[in-house]
């Protein structure tokens, strides 16, 4: 009988245990969890709704240091029958992956249900101090000692409010002497200056552009949320997987991404003395009224390239995500650390962020399954 433990019992880590556990009913398998419950942050997906995967899987979505393994893992994991496995309906609207039900809560039972069937063990409380290498491993945590065979680190990351916001997991790469990539908020909002608080909750649909030295970074057309700080919004989140410290970047805003140049300023000849009003959101028509005495063309370049400097993303309590995290330089494509036999890393501890959209949670349960796989194939094979 072996014994394994995984520490986090994120999305990742309790999908492996019931992969594991139902698989090799013999074994132990244990889930360490610094929180007082599982699942915490996937009750948050998809604003609740759990947005699973996305038709467009590929690596071009994502930010790692080795996309290659990136691309392997995704492709290799089909969410809509592997969730069936375990007895959870998906369906795609358009090309975005939900549960049918449109509950994160409905995966979460699903996933916990089969791990207590199978038998998974779940200590919670367990904040994870050190990982130490004898005979066997040795996880020490808040609370007491636990032995292991195989380990799976599944700690996530510090991005949201519900992660527990605890940087021990980054101390524990560290203490085992790998190569951790600077962490850094993504799928976060923008500040900016100036900050347009007039706007306060207007949302706008448009085309949005991350400029540095008048070079396009990204674009993104959609949603945009002003706010007391700088702006959100599914667009601004997208954005903000481009950016990167120590950089100046601006947000450009065409307000009239549907209408050229030319177009907006034929429209705008034929206003009335109502500026704007019947064009835009009352609010940001009157936000532009101080500028109705500009010549057509110009305000029509402004409309279509209205800029804001943005001045920093949100901390990581305010992230969907993290960049950054364990360098797979250090990892084979089977998720095992080089210098550690028999661990492994999944999930979101990795240096693997994908854009919204799926991207995320899909990784993070397909880089399950491929652990799943390979302590199948290079554990229990080779010791049997």
């Amino acid at each position: 009988m072996r014994k394994i433990v995984i520490v986090g019992a994120g999305a990742s880590g309790v999908y492996l245990s019931v992969l594991l556990k139902q698989k090799y009913p013999q074994d132990d398998v244990i889930v360490l969890e610094q929180n007082q419950s599982p699942l915490k942050k996937l009750l948050a997906t998809g604003n609740g709704r759990c947005n699973l995967s996305n038709q467009n899987m590929d690596q071009q979505y994502y930010d790692s240091d080795n996309l290659d393994i990136v691309q392997s893992i995704i492709q290799d994991f089909d969410m809509v029958s592997q969730m069936k496995e375990i007895g959870l309906y998906c369906l795609y609207q358009g090309h975005l992956l939900y549960p049918k039900s449109e509950q994160a809560l409905s995966v979460k039972n699903v996933l916990m249900q089969r791990a207590q069937e199978a038998g998974v063990l779940f200590f919670y409380e367990q904040e994870v101090h050190r990982i130490e290498c004898q005979n066997q491993y040795r996880i020490v945590t808040s609370k007491q000692t636990f032995h292991a065979d195989i380990v799976i680190l599944a700690m996530g990351s510090e991005a949201g409010k519900l992660s527990g916001m605890n940087e021990s997991r980054y101390h524990i790469l560290k203490q085992l002497q790998l190569k951790v990539i600077e962490p850094l908020p993504s799928l976060v909002q923008f500040y900016t200056s100036p900050v347009l608080k007039v706007l306060k909750g207007v949302r706008v649909k448009g085309t949005f552009s991350l400029m540095e030295n008048d070079k396009c970074i990204h674009q993104e057309k959609g949603e945009l949320l002003f706010t007391d700080y700088g702006v959100s919004g599914i667009a601004v989140m997208q954005l903000s997987s481009f950016y990167k410290k120590h950089h100046q970047y601006q947000l450009y805003i065409d307000f009239f991404d549907e209408l050229s140049h030319n177009q907006l300023c034929q429209y705008l000849s034929q206003q009335s003395s109502l500026f704007l009003e019947g064009m835009l959101n009352h609010k940001i028509a009157s936000y532009f009224q101080k500028y109705q005495d500009l010549p057509i063309q110009k305000l029509a370049f402004l409309l279509k390239h209205y800029r804001l400097d943005i001045q920093g993303i949100r901390e990581a309590q305010y992230a969907q995500v993290m960049k950054g995290g364990l360098s797979l330089e250090d990892v084979t494509y089977d998720l095992e650390l080089k210098r550690y036999p028999s661990m492994f890393a999944i999930g979101e501890i990795l240096n693997v962020a994908g854009m919204c959209g799926g991207y995320n949670l899909h990784f993070a349960l397909a880089s399950a399954y491929r652990v799943a796989q390979a302590i199948e194939r290079n554990v229990y094979v080779k010791n049997s």
